[in-house]
């Protein structure tokens, strides 16, 4: 039986970054994390990624199995959404055995892409789990979908066999049907008999084009992948542009990547066939295994006209056509800019004088998939259109049979007009098929993927009532860019319709403002007024193709008229997303904006600075405070947390309490420091909007939190916010809880870590003021020591309780802060005990220690280092596993016995030490830890656990026997004999 399948994958391409992190690992205490703050950590993490990809598919080039999956799930754990990524992990995967690891990878992939290989991979996988069923039927469902390539065929034969076929099939864009039967087999297309008693393989007739189903059977019965979706198959994706003064692009068939396409040209009557059988390297799809193919023509050998691009099956390919004025700005004379070549912001040539304003309204809907979706699109406009509303449906040549039989009955019961297209048109001319039939009435432009709420379509037109020369509004919507809800800055979750109609209640039942003047409408649900589009006329085809700009070029023409546009700051539209577009999105989109800017210099730069700006920034947070407020009430109480922003054992205790309090019926409010003030974090409703400007709204801020009527305050950690947060408590008419995280209330160094990189030993006030002076603070930097333990003990004593993890944290204050009450509770529920039976990782002739966390100078960066140097310099049978990442990974790996996971998410923790096959746990921590979250892992894990005689680490281990403890100090190479000694 054949064990893998081969990996091709095409290296991301990454930026240039530097070597070193730019931010300290463990703190980020002392300020607000910025933009600019994850924007450095982010260009640093990308490539250190992108060096751990290149090192695992050099690994697994070479054969190198063990290095290929350890590398590349390093790479795979800090680029956890690079498709290129995670396959060639799942590939290591597969190639090393690890099948319910591999299966998971290729499942993500499967999701996400149209792609064979994930499918075989995923049904390899599953077969060499014992799954058969599932296996068999994944990898039907790939005959079924895709053309198989020749190495996959002895798989193809060994599922067969096992689900009881007598043979199996496919087919490919060749027109060729491929596969294994012993006898004669009979071929249907769309259920009309194509051949009787024939042997495969065998040539399809040219109908097969333009056929839906492919049945193949033996006797009667269907072979193993029949039968065969013939569109799947035949699905295209392909981009057209021009530069250089040539006609470029690439075009490919993502389910048979193998066959050579051809794009066919039409200019001025003439057809002209042009084979694309070059891969394309300038194009990066996002998708593994992409294998686009290369096209181009100079333009002098084409005739003059408008330029159309097609499939060998007669789909436009995005991009096309491309007229005169697109070619000019895409590409204009040399001397000239691309903006100098574009015409002037007017009504676009072709489109037809309309006449004024009309009373009445029409609905228009362009459709092309999604059946399902389209209906209730439909029946939504139809629940809330009266006499005066017409609703036209523009079916734009859909490959989907059930969609257009859909608009056939909608249309026979007279609910709908109904305008179909004989080929594929695109987006902006379905719309204009629509516009062309306003005759003056207001319109709606609607996306068949959005979805009108109850009353949407009344309220949505209620608001050209509000001025004479309001010419589009637009609704708020979670995926509307400008006039996205919750976030402008990133993709919004979709919510369910129930979560939809929810929201369009809030924002309904805001007070009504003034209108919020909108650079641009939306064109998913924008309402146009009659004799707006009158005056400015139809969306311009030819420039915008198949979509993506045409209403925003649409707006800039009729703001150049005088008309505005505004937000319908009362409705809340559901857009699902965009259906119709597939992978060629980013470039349409690029491409489209780049013909905006040329034809209204400045467009980009008034939506950065609208945004910047944020003139529904007041609306949002009244949206999200009357969200709260309603949670609010269907709570039993509120729990407030003021916390950081900057993750770590902190936010995992924040977490933990949340949790807890949200079973028990609370409503949780998290308060986080921002760059303006503070933002609240409404856990489970709004946690983009909520921010206040402090101290500038203080009393507003303060006014919001006092209705919440909270019965608890937390003070996990003040870094970051505004002074004035001091004063929340008595502010509120409350008491602090403080949950004690760390030593800020009398370090300002916070870890009591010296200017000699050890612990300090806690000197008297000479000492710290010493210390302070030789390292900086880190917090609090305009108080001196003894200012800053005075406002700490005012703050503690006047608490409702302080409350510590462990007893050396509560002894260590009580020894700063004299007769301080303070309560143990524990951060974590008791662990069951390490099963004596067990020995991790004695299968290995090298031991390996693991080392979990984020390594920094006070967790032990130091000694790590020391350690892995006397490995190498004695040749000792150690390496250190570090589950996590550190100050300087490169430094550690050089020394040969030390491997680096990279990032990981907590509910990975236990499964990645156990990954790594270690024998013991090693927590190097140079300061007294306050509780340890990495101490749980590696004991969740099954591993005993060796730290430094000090702090909660210390404590905890001595406490609970499994493990050991070492003075702090004691020499690197007693210590290597010690880990030595106790990993066998």
């Amino acid at each position: 039986m054949p064990s893998s399948i081969d990996a091709w994958v095409r290296v991301p391409e990454r930026r240039n970054t530097p070597s070193r992190r730019p931010r300290p690992v463990a703190s980020g205490y002392g300020h607000v994390v910025t933009a600019k703050d994850r924007e450095n950590w982010q260009r640093w993490h990308d490539a250190k990624a992108q060096d751990s990809y290149r090192r695992g598919t050099e690994a697994g080039q070479k054969g190198r199995k063990d290095e290929a999956v350890y590398w590349l799930g390093r790479a795979a754990r800090m680029a956890r959404h690079e498709p290129n990524v995670i396959f060639a992990y799942a590939m290591a995967l597969l190639a090393a055995g690890r099948w319910q690891d591999a299966a998971k990878r290729m499942a993500w992939i499967a999701e996400r892409f149209i792609m064979r290989k994930a499918l075989v991979g995923r049904a390899i996988a599953l077969s060499h789990l014992g799954q058969w069923d599932e296996a068999v039927a994944l990898f039907g469902r790939m005959l079924g979908h895709y053309a198989p390539s020749p190495e996959v065929f002895s798989w193809a034969d060994v599922f067969a066999r096992h689900a009881g076929f007598d043979g199996w099939c496919a087919t490919s864009n060749a027109g060729e049907v491929f596969g294994v039967c012993p006898g004669p087999v009979t071929i249907r297309l769309d259920d009309g008999l194509v051949a009787q008693d024939v042997a495969l393989p065998f040539s399809l007739p040219e109908t097969w084009r333009k056929a839906r189903r492919l049945v193949v059977e033996s006797d009667g019965r269907p072979l193993y992948g029949s039968p065969i979706a013939l569109p799947a198959i035949r699905q295209v994706q392909g981009f057209v542009t021009v530069r250089n003064h040539h006609l470029e692009g690439w075009i490919w068939y993502p389910a048979d990547p193998d066959f050579t396409p051809h794009a066919v040209i039409e200019v001025a009557g003439e057809m002209i066939d042009l084979t694309a059988s070059q891969i394309e390297q300038g194009v990066n799809l996002d998708k593994p295994l992409a294998r686009p193919r290369h096209f181009g023509l100079p333009l002098d050998a084409l005739p003059e006209g408008i330029i159309t691009l097609r499939d060998r099956y007669g789909t436009a390919l995005t991009g096309s056509p491309l007229g005169p004025a697109v070619i000019a700005m895409l590409d204009p004379p040399p001397g000239k800019s691309s903006c100098t070549a574009a015409p002037s912001a007017r009504r676009p040539e072709g489109a037809r004088p309309l006449p004024g304003r009309a009373s009445g309204c029409l609905v228009i809907i362009p459709a092309y998939r999604d059946a399902a979706l389209t209906r209730r699109c439909i029946e939504a406009v139809l629940r809330e259109a009266g006499d005066d509303v017409e609703c036209l449906v523009i079916d734009d040549a859909s490959p989907e049979e059930a969609l257009s039989a859909m608009l056939d009955q909608f249309e026979q019961g007279g609910r709908i007009t109904l305008v179909r297209h004989e080929e594929n048109l695109g987006f902006t001319a379905s719309a204009n098929a629509g516009l062309e039939q306003a005759r003056g009435r207001d319109v709606v432009l609607l996306n068949s993927d959005a979805l009108l709420p109850k009353g949407g379509l009344a309220r949505l037109r209620a608001w050209f009532d509000v001025g004479e020369k309001i010419g589009t509004v637009t609704p708020f919507s979670n995926d509307a860019t400008i006039l996205s809800y919750p976030s402008v800055e990133k993709p919004n979750p979709t919510p369910d319709l129930a979560q939809a109609r929810a929201l369009d209640r809030i924002f309904a039942s805001l007070p009504r403002q003034k209108p919020v003047d909108l650079p641009t409408g939306i064109g998913f649900c924008m309402g146009i007024r009659g004799d707006c589009l009158v005056q400015t006329g139809l969306l311009d085809v030819a420039l915008f193709a198949q979509g993506y700009g045409e209403e925003n070029d649409f707006c800039c023409r009729a703001s150049a008229l005088g008309w505005r546009h505004i937000a319908a700051s009362d409705l809340f539209v559901l857009h699902i997303g965009s259906v119709s577009f597939g992978r060629t999105r980013s470039l349409l989109l690029e491409r489209n904006l780049r013909l905006l800017n040329c034809r209204h210099p400045g467009y980009e730069d008034t939506i950065a600075a609208f945004v910047k700006s944020d003139p529904l920034g007041a609306v949002r947070r009244n949206a999200g405070l009357v969200r709260m407020i309603i949670r609010r009430a269907k709570a039993r109480s509120c729990l407030i947390m003021v916390t950081h922003d900057s993750g770590g054992g902190v936010e995992r205790v924040v977490q933990h309490r949340l949790r807890k309090a949200q079973a028990e019926g609370s409503q949780v409010l998290i308060l986080r420091p921002h760059e303006r003030g503070c933002r609240i974090e409404d856990c489970g409703g709004d946690t983009a909007n909520l921010i206040f400007d402090l101290p500038h709204e203080w009393l507003n801020f303060v006014a919001v939190l006092k209705r919440m009527k909270a019965e608890r305050l937390e003070w996990h950690h003040l870094i970051g916010h505004a002074p004035a947060m001091h004063d929340l408590a008595s502010a509120l008419g409350m008491k602090w809880d403080i949950i004690l995280h760390d030593y800020v209330w009398f370090c300002p160094r916070i870890c009591l870590i010296g200017p000699n990189g050890h612990y300090c030993g806690e000197p008297a006030l000479a000492g710290c003021v010493s210390c302070v002076a030789q390292q900086g603070a880190l917090v609090e930097e305009h108080l001196s020591v003894a200012e800053l333990v005075a406002q700490s003990d005012r703050a503690l004593r006047e608490a409702r309780q302080v409350i510590a993890g462990s007893n050396d944290l509560k002894r260590r204050m009580a020894r700063h802060f004299p007769g301080l009450e303070i309560s143990l509770q524990p951060f974590e529920a008791p662990l069951a005990p390490l099963d004596p039976r067990v020995s991790a990782g004695t299968a290995r002739a090298r031991k390996r220690i693991c080392i979990p966390g984020a390594i920094g100078r006070e967790k032990g960066y130091e000694i790590v280092l020391q350690l892995a140097e006397e490995a190498a310099k004695r040749d000792l049978p150690l390496d250190y596993v570090i589950v996590g990442y550190t100050i300087d990974d490169d430094r550690l790996m050089a020394t040969g016995h030390v491997l680096i996971t990279g990032e990981y998410k907590e509910d990975e923790a236990t499964d990645l030490i156990r990954e790594f096959d270690c024998s013991l746990g090693l927590i190097p921590s140079l300061w007294p830890e306050t509780w340890c979250f990495a101490l749980s892992n590696i004991w969740k894990a099954g591993l005993r656990a060796v730290s430094f005689d000090i702090g909660a680490q210390s404590e905890r281990i001595q406490k609970s026997g499994q493990g050991a403890v070492v003075p702090l100090g004691m020499p690197v190479p007693l210590l290597s004999n010690l880990l030595l000694h106790l990993s066998h």
